[in-house]
């Protein structure tokens, strides 16, 4: 391959992986999944790939559809591959400034016939997609299939509807562009992969903005003969005689917000399909006769273990960091960049320690995280195989064998963790490729293992540390489990709401080019569904949208309907809904801010800031995580107290949507400001700037020349100027301070 050197640490994306998981094996603490990629990069010597040559694919993949942007506009990135594929990658971006308007994308094209892997583009003009849409979801599925013929070997695509997700767990403020997310599969014999896909993103306006495609060529690949597999019939009841189902606590991370809320859930019996030939159980460890079973939680230490070394220094941790990476070659020198101190997402004061190994004309690099508090590892992936000549041939130590040095490392490692997590409850992942074991640890919480929190632990075949990651994310509140549903009322939802999908699967190792057919079970429409213990009810819903009535209104009935869909508007009774009603200030700002904020538990204890605005609006009150966003907006503005139960009128309205927009320094001037309504006299003065800009601005609508300050405001009122204000939002960027 010639001269190289590693770019580092890339973390991996989850939110495009589709294999055969069953919601067991979704809500498994011990799916296996690398933590990094080593991108390793290419002499630049050693290709003769050029930008012409991809800016050439770029064109002739999409038209004229980027004709805007010059050769000289285009930049190249330097060839690179994987330590896990060694398929060499080739990325070209741009970033432009278009009447104020910043536009920019990139694209990575992969292997000698330079295949499109990957593309994302931010267009500079996406009125159309802010509601209402120009774009249905059915019109932009008819883009995405348009766009799919344009790519070479795609002809046997199939559309994935078990797959389909519009979001990742949180709300879309409604002054973001609404998108389409559309996944296929290639198939063989009309049967869809289970691990490879391809991802299109299409706008509301019609613009295709992004792509993700993770494929191989089948060319070698050897198939099991659908003229052998099982009836689906057959399978479904061995599947429904076999089924059982346990508690789990979920953590349901909101990537908007970066809150952590705890869902209790049902999972059911601990397998990812059916062998479609002999009925052998799918585990991630390959089919079994057995139905696989799942161990009870065992909590790896009775009491609190002492931390490794309190209030560790930097000096210390630098110390750590030369013992703990020390390589035994002369030809391996270690560097250590740089230590930084971070906090991480539950206040903590974390080191990042980012280090290097360098040997002949080449490196790689990396960093691994140290609690302050506790001077325990939370966050460690060893690279030093990368540097070193590894022995391939080495043969690994047994299963128990690599448990217990796994035990052994957290224990030196971070032993004032492990009280509150269980020694695995199913069975470890030996990877034939990468050569470890992969061990998950589940937090346990009530004496239930949590889905989303565990400790990982990598054991390489020679029993050396690969990785060690602790999650324990901060949750105030677990639901109780004494108000979990039976047992058997989720058991008989899962049992008589499963259905099969057939697909074909390869196992893991290396070299293997074997597809099994496999029947693997979806629940409720999704192959990643569980049961919320809680409500009772699918926490994946098919479509929640189709569920929801519309609200009729004369005016402001699409308007409404909208924000009933996206969540922003909670109504119990929708067809009876009276959207006249004057609104209160506190149910105002709560639409307002909900429309314009990334999902936001508005829960009683808001978001634990230690700030208190409003006197009457403490940490308590319902109200404070929304009053204290709308300060941070700079809607409101800190006073004695929040009158959370008067109606707003329309004036004072005027004034919220401005402040928005920040325009409240225009706004005050108001003397500059002719008012032509014929019941200009009735606006209170301070308001008169408010009123001005948002009647010109088409925020607030006059009713025959009236603009009627002083009245209030009605739910279809505000719907319409909600709708209103999130474009304006959009067009003239205001996003400061919207989390």
């Amino acid at each position: 391959m010639g001269k190289f050197k590693k770019l580092g640490i890339i973390l991996t994306s989850t939110a495009f992986s589709v294999g055969v998981l069953s919601p067991m094996a979704q809500a498994s603490a011990n799916v296996k999944e690398s933590p990094e990629r080593v991108a390793i990069q290419v002499d630049s010597k050693e290709t003769k790939v050029t930008k012409s040559m991809l800016v050439k694919q770029v064109q002739t993949l999409f038209g004229d559809k980027f004709n805007f942007v010059t050769e000289n506009d285009f930049n190249m990135g330097q060839g690179h591959y994987y330590n896990d594929d060694k398929t060499v990658r080739y990325e070209l971006f741009f970033h432009k400034t278009i009447d104020g308007k910043d536009i920019y994308g990139g694209f990575t094209f992969k292997g000698d016939d330079l295949e499109l892997e990957n593309f994302h583009y931010q267009p500079a003009n996406v009125a159309d997609a802010i509601y209402p849409a120009k774009y249905s979801k059915a019109e932009a599925k008819k883009v995405a299939e348009d766009f799919l013929k344009k790519m070479p070997n795609t002809a046997n695509y199939k559309l994935r509807e078990d797959l389909m997700y519009d979001d990742f767990g949180f709300s879309r403020p409604i002054s973001e562009p609404i998108s389409y997310s559309f996944t296929y599969s290639p198939t063989h014999n009309g049967v869809p992969f289970s691990d490879e896909s391809m991802h299109i993103e299409v706008l509301a306006n019609g613009e295709i903005v992004g792509m993700y495609r993770n494929t191989e060529s089948t060319s070698k690949a050897t198939f099991d003969s659908l003229e052998q597999k099982k009836s689906e019939a057959d399978i479904l009841a061995q599947i429904r005689e076999n089924l059982s189902v346990e508690l789990r606590y979920y953590i349901d991370y909101n990537y908007g917000t970066g809150e952590a809320i705890a869902k209790l859930v049902y999972v059911p019996t601990n397998f990812m399909g059916v062998n479609a030939l002999n009925g052998q159980w799918q585990t991630m460890n390959g089919f079994t006769s057995q139905v696989p079973k799942t161990k009870g939680v065992e909590k790896l230490s009775g009491q609190p273990l002492e931390p490794r070394k309190k209030n560790i220094t930097l000096a210390e941790v630098e110390e750590l960091a030369q013992s703990l990476l020390k390589v035994d070659s002369d030809k391996v020198k270690l560097r250590i960049e740089s230590i930084d101190e971070i906090e991480n997402e539950n206040g903590e004061t974390i080191y990042s320690v980012n280090y290097s190994y360098d040997y002949g004309n080449r490196g790689v690099g990396a960093s691994f995280e140290v609690n302050k508090a506790t001077g325990e590892l939370i966050n460690f992936w060893n690279i030093s195989d990368e540097a070193l000549e590894k022995d391939d041939k080495v043969e690994p130590i047994s299963k128990d064998a690599a448990l217990e040095k796994a035990l052994g490392y957290l224990k030196e490692w971070a032993p004032s963790y492990i009280h509150n997590y269980s020694k695995p409850i199913e069975d470890p992942i030996y990877d034939k490729y990468s050569k470890q074991y992969y061990f998950s640890f589940p937090r346990i919480v009530n004496g239930i293992a949590v889905v989303g929190d565990e400790i990982s632990v990598n054991i390489g075949a020679d029993g050396k540390l690969q990785g060690l990651n602790v999650s324990n994310h901060k949750v105030d509140n677990w639901p109780s489990v004494n108000k979990a549903v039976s047992a058997d009322k989720a058991k008989a939802m899962y049992s008589d709401d499963a259905k099969l999908n057939l697909q074909y699967s390869r196992q893991d190792g290396e070299g293997n080019n074997h597809y099994n057919l496999v029947y693997s079970p979806v629940y409720n429409g999704n192959l990643f569904n569980v049961v919320d213990a809680t409500t009772g009810e699918w926490l994946h819903k098919i479509d929640d949208s189709k569920e929801l009535p519309a609200i009729s209104h004369p005016t402001a009935g699409g308007e409404l309907t909208y924000l009933l869909r996206q969540n922003v508007l909670d109504v119990k009774d929708p067809a009876n809904f009276n959207a006249d009603t004057a609104v209160t200030k506190g149910e105002a700002l709560k639409i307002l801010v909900k429309s314009l904020s990334w999902g936001h538990d508005y829960g009683p204890y808001g978001r634990g800031n230690d700030k208190q605005s409003f006197k009457n609006i403490d940490k308590k009150h319902p109200l404070y995580g929304t009053v204290e966003q709308a300060v941070s907006m700079g809607m409101l503005q800190p006073a004695d107290q929040f009158a959370e139960d008067a109606t707003l009128t329309r004036q004072e309205l005027a004034e919220w949507l401005v402040r928005v927009l920040d325009l409240e320094k225009v706004a005050k001037h108001s003397d500059i400001y002719k008012l032509n309504f014929t019941d200009a006299g009735s606006i209170d003065p301070a308001y008169a700037g408010y009123v001005a800009l948002v009647s010109a601005m088409g925020l607030m609508d006059a009713q025959q020349n009236k603009f009627n300050a002083t009245e209030k405001v009605t739910y279809a009122d505000l719907a319409v100027s909600t709708v209103r204000l999130a474009k304006a939002v959009n067009e003239n960027n205001s996003s400061r301070n919207y989390w």
